[in-house]
């Protein structure tokens, strides 16, 4: 024993960090917070998941950086909050207008790289649009083989170019990206290289899917639990036959379903932890898993969820084990995933210096220590700053035990003990007007020094954007029926025009609701 220890001490760890998509705070059978076992999903079962808690720690006051998940996946390659790396949103127009350079940014891939221990990187799944390729990140594998990067559709379709569906024995590529990481981990056993592999998943985004099997046992719990004498029937709405479904039984096949595919993802999880332990790799190596934001179900006692930023938008599950991780633990500290990249750097025990514009802190103190350990002081609290176009924008900022939440249209704050009051019901603005003014101040300071989009801006980037498309659409209107004209036969030319005509539709409409979410309070 004490010699292999002395062996893995000399030894840079290996980093495996697991994302989920769109997996809420309460989705999981594991409760974040060990006294209120009703924070664990009553029907849901993801026994790997609570292995993984077992040997390791939870995180009750884990952040993702965004309620959606491209500026979540920006920011968590580079180690800042999204209102710093310039992606705060999944169409980001100032992003696209100010033609944002992520290559410039030090990565995950390439912080390890830098520590010259040797590491091998790899990235499979859903990567994040606006970074591209991730090889030019510094990874050196990925699995994205298509056109274009892996994004949703990569969860949807085999060959999403091609529309050729998944086999329905991998939903959601569950089981194909277990065997990529597996034959990854067998490489790593054998050619002894220290590494970094991120499993990013495609579940639990819509499409929801399932396999047959796992599905048909959570249509008879349902069953069971709201005391259904029939079977439920396993048709979905997509099939051929889905008008044979009572319409009654509906919402019990989602839920069903959901459930499978939750334990599914839990299923390939447990496949490559597995295997990880089988390769004699386990002890070595920090296993960090996530999600990248709130989920789309219910997030209760959490408010709000994917797109909203309230709790349930951005407080997500987070699991951690490994080296010195003690067993079976919590830690109620608040941190982010923008602290990956520096938590990383610590524990690999490089000597290169890091960017000196990141908003991450080392969370190696409470990975030893839990809530005994100290983390160095942040630049400014947690900021989220989401100015969408698309829906309700709001800025949250989280300092302490205090969440102070902005309105971008109106100016509206609100401000919550979110350590008292997870369920952000009780607003303190009243009660605590110094401390409001000062959670003010100090975001916007930080949004002035990051240069974060503003509302405004937003905004009106994303109307003259629409304003151009429809003087294109409209100009091509125009010739179209110009071409008709002089050929009024011609087949393709009514095609066309009726394909523009509904485009401009469209982009009228979106244009309209531009305008009314602008005057939203």
């Amino acid at each position: 024993g004490f010699a292999t220890s002395l062996v893995h001490a000399a030894k840079a760890p290996n980093f495996l960090i697991i994302y989920a998509d769109d997996l809420g705070y309460t989705q999981t059978s594991v409760p974040m917070m060990k006294d209120r076992p009703e924070l664990g999903h009553s029907l849901h079962q993801t026994p790997h998941l609570e292995k993984l808690a077992a040997r390791g720690m939870r995180f009750s006051n884990a952040y993702c950086p965004s309620p959606v998940c491209t500026p979540s996946r920006a920011s968590i390659q580079f180690g800042m909050t999204t209102a710093r790396v310039g992606c705060i949103s999944i169409h980001d127009v100032v992003m696209n207008k100010r033609k944002v350079d992520f290559e410039k940014n030090l990565s995950l891939a390439e912080m390890l790289k830098e520590a010259k221990k040797g590491y091998h990187s790899a990235f499979f799944g859903k990567g994040c649009t606006p970074l591209g390729w991730f090889k030019d990140h510094g990874y050196d594998e990925t699995d994205f083989i298509h056109k274009h990067p892996n994004g949703n559709a990569h969860g949807d379709w085999w060959e999403p170019a091609e529309k050729t569906p998944i086999p329905e024995d991998d939903p959601k590529r569950l089981f194909s990206l277990a065997r990529n990481s597996i034959g990854y981990l067998e490489k790593r056993a054998s050619d002894k290289k220290p590494f970094f592999l991120t499993i990013s998943h495609y579940a639990l985004h819509v499409r929801n899917m399932s396999l047959k099997s796992t599905r048909r046992k959570y249509l008879d719990l349902v069953g069971q639990r709201e005391g259904i004498e029939e079977e439920i029937p396993d048709i979905s709405r997509f099939d051929d036959n889905a008008d044979e479904m009572p319409a009654k039984l509906r919402s019990h096949w989602e839920r069903a379903n959901y459930a499978a595919m939750m334990e599914d993802m839990d299923t390939s999880i447990g496949m490559v932890l597995e295997k990880l332990k089988e390769l004699d790799l386990e002890e070595n190596t920090y296993v960090l898993f996530s999600s990248d934001n709130g989920g789309g179900a219910s997030n209760k006692p959490l408010q709000g969820g994917k797109a909203r930023m309230w709790e349930g938008g951005i407080r997500i599950p987070m699991i951690v084990a490994g080296p010195k991780v003690p067993a079976n633990s919590q830690c109620d500290v608040p941190v982010a995933q923008w602290d990956y990249l520096s938590t990383m750097h610590d524990l690999c025990g490089s000597s290169a210096s890091l960017p000196d514009n990141l908003d991450g802190v080392s969370l190696r103190p409470v990975f030893e220590k839990g809530n005994k350990g100290r983390l160095a002081k942040r630049d400014t609290g947690f900021v989220f700053h989401f100015p969408a176009f698309y829906t309700i924008p709001i800025t949250s900022y989280r300092d302490g035990d205090y969440k102070l939440m902005r309105h971008l249209n109106t100016g509206e704050t609100k401000l919550f003990n979110v350590a008292k009051d997870m369920g952000e019901t009780k607003d303190l603005t009243k009660s605590m007007p110094d401390k409001t003014k000062s959670m003010v101040q100090k975001l916007d300071a930080y949004l002035k020094k990051v240069g974060a989009w503003t509302m405004e801006e937003v905004y009106e980037t994303r109307l003259e954007e629409l304003d151009k498309w429809i003087a294109e659409k409209k100009k091509q209107i125009a010739d179209c029926q110009e071409e008709l004209r002089r050929n009024p036969e011609d087949r393709s030319r009514l095609d066309l025009l009726k394909k523009g005509k509904d485009s401009l539709e469209r982009l009228l409409k979106n244009r309209s609701e531009v305008v009314d979410n602008q005057a939203s309070s």
